[in-house]
């Protein structure tokens, strides 16, 4: 027989926002979410709408109409990811938030040297399949040495973006969850549950569409993991070469 979905009042409804910095397991969270029969979770629309050419107006006109539901709909909760560079209207999207009601979900990555290497990594599977995740083990790239400059950039310019990240989210004050990619490697069934209540969604099993292109051990991932982690000795970074978390290595993004 077929499933009997509910259908929820527009007054039910729980508009929100992934707010992220790439690398962090958005689009496998996305996906995840979008696998939920009540959960309707578009992808990074604001991107997609500025590559159409659509102005900061049409792209905040847009997200207005998709926080309106129908006045009865299936979804319990609708929403997208961006990151917050690609927020047309950093001033208006904040006012557009209260006026919704959105709720927000800060997805952060705490190990910065995993995101930086992350990033490098899906600029070659880019390169090489055309995506910016793995969605394919046919598609999957060999480790490469990392060029230690290169890092140093990746690990200044991810900084960066968490900070702005951080103050975007705060200066907004909406209802905000704020939870790690890192809890989701090590339990995805605690973290998924953290997120459906936050939403007010029923838990259930689901999972997302993308596979972890960048081995959770940095020594199977990187070629010159030994020189590169050499340069980092002493400061805080150290400790980030070092963590393994061996939890869902090879399935999230």
């Amino acid at each position: 027989m077929p499933e009997i979905r509910t259908r929820f009042l527009r007054r039910q409804v729980t508009p929100f926002v992934i707010l992220f910095v790439e690398r962090a397991g958005s689009t496998y969270l996305a996906t995840a979410l979008a696998a939920h029969p009540e959960i309707f979770a578009a992808r990074e629309q604001f991107a997609q709408l500025r590559q159409q050419g659509k102005t900061p107006t049409e792209q905040l006109a847009w997200a207005r109409e998709f926080w309106t539901p129908p006045i009865i709909g299936q979804y319990a909760a609708i929403g997208f990811k961006t990151k917050t560079m690609d927020i047309p209207d950093p001033e208006g999207f904040g006012q557009l938030l209260d006026e919704k009601v959105v709720k927000v979900i800060q997805l952060l990555r705490r190990n910065t040297v995993k995101g930086a290497i992350s990033t490098i990594n899906a600029r070659q599977l880019h390169a090489a399949s055309g995506n910016w995740n793995l969605l394919k083990e046919s598609d999957r790239q060999p480790p490469t040495p990392i060029d230690s400059e290169d890092l140093r950039q990746e690990i200044a310019r991810r900084e960066q973006w968490d900070r702005e990240l951080e103050y975007y989210v705060n200066r907004y004050g909406r209802p905000t969850l704020r939870v790690d990619y890192e809890d989701l490697l090590r339990n995805e069934g605690e973290f998924m549950a953290r997120v459906f209540d936050f939403l007010s969604v029923t838990p259930r099993p689901v999972e997302g569409k993308t596979l972890k292109n960048t081995s959770d051990d940095l020594r199977r991932a990187v070629p010159n993991f030994d020189s590169l982690r050499a340069e980092y000795v002493g400061t805080p970074y150290e400790a980030m070469f070092n963590e393994v978390i061996a939890a869902a290595d090879e399935r999230t993004a």
